[in-house]
């Protein structure tokens, strides 16, 4: 039997964005959190008691790894040189091409533009390390956002980026087509700032629309045995077939 893939379809205003620098997957990009520590398990699996005893290693999280790997990324297309001055709310900015020039670019406009601090900034608590100027990135992808969904935009999971930090946001077919510009709080408050091509400057996830019923409640004693049987996996000295686990839980949950 064969079943009907969902599928979310990005596309570029500009055609040689989308053959360049497309929207690709978030495996592709991995933090050092992940690299620095799966090398270190690997480092662990040439020692002699690995793979009889039980151990923890941040590479084999679950929380950390499926959410680092889920989802879509965008990349910067060209270089683009952010200016800033000291007073924490000018900057200035220059790119490696118009891309006003380019097929489609008319649509898109400049590379750079902003929001100024009565749109955002006004409105939390002053920092000394953020322009009160938020910069936007005009790019020229798309997203009809799939119905019953928000496409969520926001900072790459356990991003090592310094220099900005992007903006959570969501974006919903009800307001038409998503007009993917990135908002980023600027954080280099003095100097010049180099953002080269291929920049991972946002992360998506689709969310549902629709919120499962709240209940709160204190735990029961089939909750009791599910927490104790959890326990007893989570805490087992020597290794346990994955798979049966998983095969385990997803029986116990039904």
């Amino acid at each position: 039997m064969f079943f009907k893939q969902d599928k979310i379809e990005f596309f570029s205003l500009m055609p040689d964005v989308a053959r360049i620098a497309p929207i690709l997957p978030a495996t592709h990009f991995k933090p050092d959190l992940i690299k620095n520590s799966t090398k270190e398990l690997s480092n662990k699996k040439k020692e002699n008691l690995f793979g009889h005893v039980k151990s923890f290693f941040t590479a084999k999280c679950p929380g950390i790894y499926n959410y680092a790997k889920h989802g879509w990324v965008m990349t910067t297309w060209q270089d683009i040189v952010i200016t800033t001055n000291g007073d924490g709310n000018s900057f200035q900015w220059t790119s490696s091409i118009d891309q006003t020039e380019l097929q489609g670019g008319k649509l898109t406009g400049e590379a750079v533009g902003f929001h100024p601090s009565n749109q955002y900034t006004d409105y939390t608590e002053k920092d000394s390390n953020t322009l009160s100027t938020v910069i936007k990135i005009h790019t020229p992808w798309r997203c009809v956002v799939p119905k019953g969904y928000y496409l969520q935009e926001a900072p790459l999971p356990y991003s090592d980026e310094k220099r900005f930090t992007t903006i959570t946001g969501f974006f919903s077919q009800e307001y038409g087509t998503a007009q993917m510009n990135v908002q980023l709080l600027w954080h280099v408050m003095n100097g010049e700032t180099l953002i080269k091509a291929g920049t991972p400057i946002a992360h998506y996830l689709l969310i549902p629309q629709k919120q499962p019923k709240l209940i709160v409640r204190s735990a029961t004693k089939k909750d009791l045995e599910f927490e104790e049987a959890t326990r007893i996996e989570i805490n087992r000295k020597f290794l346990s077939n994955r798979t049966e686990s998983k095969c385990i839980f997803a029986n116990l949950f039904k």
